[in-house]
């Protein structure tokens, strides 16, 4: 099964996506980050100046059309995360879980404030199994990738809810931290493997990030799967680049 998961940058460089779909017509599972679903004008002046794409949810569902897809909104009903699955897989369960809890209201808070911070999760069959597949997008504030109280929380709630099945688990997303953190370390600690680690990856952001961190973006799986492939994708259609997962059991 072939697995593809993104920052999609809140659809900045949506006139790219086209192409970027032509070229993995095969991928069976889209994870989307930064996911706009709004087509109401008042709020498309909440981020001036950064060619958000406000609809960009159903930019996506155009793209892929012939997929199941999912919305998980993290700042009132029009921004959040998103997942678009193949019709043939079966999923027999799905969520999202709070694992942090915000105080933006509007997204012109301080450098201190954020919004919701949520896992969207699914229970899929996969040769007959149950895998549970988790989507997420943690804080980046306040600025920097290091360990904090609340992202040493996050991660916490993330163990927490994994411990709760007993499956093989993949969890896949921007995590916004650096790869020696402790908030890192926690969910390593579980028996996840950490693929970017195991992998070598240098960075997962493109050539549009000019910042020097260029660690965001993680992809865990629990021993049961078996990695057939991992590679960072060479596209720019993001500052993020798209992350491509090939497994089985």
């Amino acid at each position: 099964m072939k697995l593809i998961t993104l920052n999609a940058w809140g659809g900045r460089m949506a006139d790219k996506f086209g192409d970027f779909f032509n070229k993995y017509p095969d991928t069976d599972i889209w994870f989307f980050q930064e996911v706009y679903n709004s087509d109401k004008e008042e709020d498309h002046m909440i981020v001036p100046g950064y060619n958000t794409d406000f609809s960009f949810y159903n930019t996506l569902q155009k793209h892929l059309d012939s997929y199941k897809y999912y919305f998980c909104q993290v700042l009132k009903d029009f921004y959040g995360i998103s997942a678009f699955f193949k019709s043939h897989i079966e999923i027999i369960e799905k969520g999202e879980i709070l694992v942090a809890k915000g105080n933006w209201e509007n997204m012109r808070g301080s450098s201190e404030q954020d919004h919701d911070r949520k896992l969207q999760w699914f229970k899929i069959l996969l040769k007959g199994k149950k895998v549970l597949l988790m989507n997420i997008h943690l804080t980046h504030r306040p600025e920097g990738k290091r360990d904090s109280d609340k992202r040493l929380y996050q991660s916490d709630m993330i163990v927490s809810f994994m411990k709760m099945f007993d499956c093989p688990k993949i969890l896949v997303g921007d995590f916004n931290l650096l790869p020696d953190t402790e908030s890192i370390k926690k969910i390593e600690m579980t028996g996840m493997r950490n693929l970017i680690k195991e992998y070598g990856v240098k960075s997962t952001r493109t050539e549009i990030y000019k910042k020097p961190h260029k660690f965001a973006d993680y992809v865990f799986v629990s021993p049961e799967i078996k990695v057939r492939d991992l590679k960072i994708l060479p596209d720019v259609v993001s500052d993020h680049s798209p992350i491509f997962l090939e497994f089985d059991l």
